[in-house]
């Protein structure tokens, strides 16, 4: 069950739900933990964490998505499979009649959008990573790009004289994270092929070319994505201390050769299983603005997986691609500080957000969020022991506190207003992990099913992987492994007449 093409989906949707077994719970210690507000929760909620086999790490990931078509153009590490959007398609029931209208908040690469509509739903989406719009724009504009368009222009290329003389005025723009991340010969090769692409008349093929050079950047340079970094090869101009080696370095005609042949061949798989008539909208900018603005009860299905609670830097990690789409050192630090916040360097959105609610006259719901969020005692428990660890200089980083306090004010608002804009008998499936900061365990699905339910709706059952996550190797070595709940959540809107919980 290791890889996707291990799934029958059909066979998924018929287990019966006694096939999953209740989670075991640890029994709280002798220092009072039962009467915490966390074990409180626990006890809440505890009979809807049920541990799903069906669910693996390579499917509630990016890893089953290896090897398929637009998924495998780009290394897109944050998100989840295909495989899993067709097994909720199927298995989560909904009201309605024709088309299904299929939601994702934090959109991506654009698994749910893409897949979703090869299967016949109309979907939309809402990103705001620039290099995660440019992977949806691609798969969806694959679904129109001509293969024998792109064929013709793989053997011109080939030929083609990529040296000093015929790169036009290009010149890669650097920010200072990304400065010597390529061999000379490389940035010289990249703009004369960026300079053949003005000639393109197809506006579909020319971005196809286009975009394939923006998957080779990793490729091709002295860089590789690692964690929350970019880790650079010590054969880089930099004054590096570290000896790492990422392995051979393809010239750039062969890179982008390789992935235009990609490319090309998996078109034709695309337009041969795309259902036409299926409607796909990618909406540029952040859910914290872009949902308030979405109907009432517009879509029967949500599936979406947030960033994490995990201090990870999307715009480090996508540097170069950050680079290469022309954005400034300033946009970076904007953008940095658009996206949910989930790093150390964010700062609080919730007098912005109030502003934001009271100028599109949506003042109450603000109001709402921000009641429950207050009144929420588990999460309220465990700002305050991360407050305590700050002021006795006991945290590696002392924004962690603020960190997690803005992450889940920002996550309370986006699970109030998805709530609203759900139809009755819809359903909401989210991916999260739970995380650990100071050897303190913050229950992100609880906390966040607990939302769900204040704002009124059904928390029907929270699946939990079969195997979950370590603590980082830093906690291990103070407070000792212990294994964190990987989940899928599962939020039910009620049909009419019937109330939540």
């Amino acid at each position: 069950m290791g890889t996707g093409e291990e799934y029958d989906i059909d066979q998924l949707c018929e287990e019966d739900i006694a096939t999953f077994w209740p989670l075991e719970q640890a029994a709280p210690d002798a220092a009072g933990e039962s009467s915490s507000a966390r074990h409180e929760l626990l006890l809440a909620y505890g009979d809807k964490l049920l541990v799903n086999p069906r669910l693996s790490r390579n499917v509630v990931s990016f890893q089953a998505n290896k090897g398929q078509p637009v998924f495998r153009w780009f290394k897109y590490k944050e998100g989840f499979s295909h495989i899993l959007v067709r097994w909720l398609l199927r298995a989560l029931k909904t009201n309605g009649r024709g088309r299904r209208r299929v939601l994702d908040p934090f959109c991506g690469a654009g698994t749910t959008v893409l897949t979703a509509t090869q299967e016949g739903c109309d979907a939309t989406g809402i990103e705001l990573l620039p290099v995660a719009q440019e992977i949806v724009k691609a798969g969806l504009a694959a679904r129109r790009a001509s293969a024998r368009s792109l064929k013709y222009h793989i053997a011109k290329l080939t030929d083609l004289d990529l040296g000093t003389g015929n790169n036009g005025t290009f010149e890669f723009p650097h920010l200072r994270i990304t400065r010597g991340a390529f061999p000379p010969p490389t940035e010289e090769a990249m703009a004369a092929y960026l300079h053949y692409l003005e000639k393109v008349d197809n506006a579909d093929t020319r971005y196809m070319l286009w975009f394939a050079c923006l998957c080779c950047l990793e490729e091709v340079s002295f860089t590789r994505k690692d964690g929350q970094y970019l880790r650079w090869d010590s054969r880089a101009p930099r004054d590096l201390r570290s000896c790492f080696n990422k392995g051979h370095i393809p010239d750039f005609r062969t890179a982008i050769l390789n992935k235009l042949q990609t490319i090309t061949h998996d078109i034709a798989t695309l337009q041969q299983h795309y259902c036409g008539n299926a409607h796909a909208n990618i909406i540029h900018g952040t859910c914290l603005e872009q949902l308030p603005l979405l109907d009432d009860e517009s879509f029967e299905l949500v599936i979406t997986s947030p960033p994490y609670c995990n201090r990870y830097d999307y715009t480090r990690t996508y540097a170069l691609e950050l680079a290469f789409l022309g954005c400034s050192e300033k946009q970076v630090r904007d953008l940095r500080q658009t996206l949910l916040s989930a790093t150390v360097e964010n700062k609080s959105k919730r007098e912005g957000l109030r502003k934001y609610f009271a100028s599109i006259r949506a003042e109450s719901r603000f109001a709402a969020a921000e009641e429950a969020y207050d009144n929420q005692r588990a999460l309220q428990e465990v700002l305050g022991k991360l407050y305590d660890a700050k002021a006795d200089g006991a945290l590696n980083n002392a924004n962690i506190p603020d960190m997690v306090a803005n992450y889940f004010f920002e996550m309370n608002i986006v699970v109030r207003e998805l709530a609203r804009v759900l139809a009755p008998g819809g359903s909401i499936a989210m991916i999260n992990d739970n995380v650990r900061y100071h050897g303190e365990e913050v229950p992100v699905d609880l906390i966040l099913s607990d939302f769900a339910s204040s704002a009124g709706l059904e928390v029907e059952k929270i699946w939990v992987l079969p195997r979950g996550k370590g603590n980082s190797s830093q906690q291990m070595g103070i407070h000792g492994r212990q294994e964190l709940r990987k989940c899928v959540y599962i939020w039910t809107k009620p049909s009419a007449g019937r109330s939540g919980r």
